[in-house]
């Protein structure tokens, strides 16, 4: 988790090569940015692919 320049909160996903992956929203609250990971836990196994394009 890290701290946006404005204090605010954001999870950033980063690939085994360093590259990040996906950046979050940003979140008033460091419990919010925690549920936030808690449900990409939860729900991302099961979630379906769509590709864009």
């Amino acid at each position: 988790m890290v701290a946006s320049k404005d204090g605010q909160h954001f999870v950033r996903f980063v690939a085994s090569n360093g590259e990040t992956m996906v950046r979050t929203e940003t979140y008033k609250s460091r419990s919010s940015a925690k549920n936030a990971i808690a449900s990409l836990i939860k729900n991302g196994p099961g979630a379906a692919l769509v590709e864009a394009g």
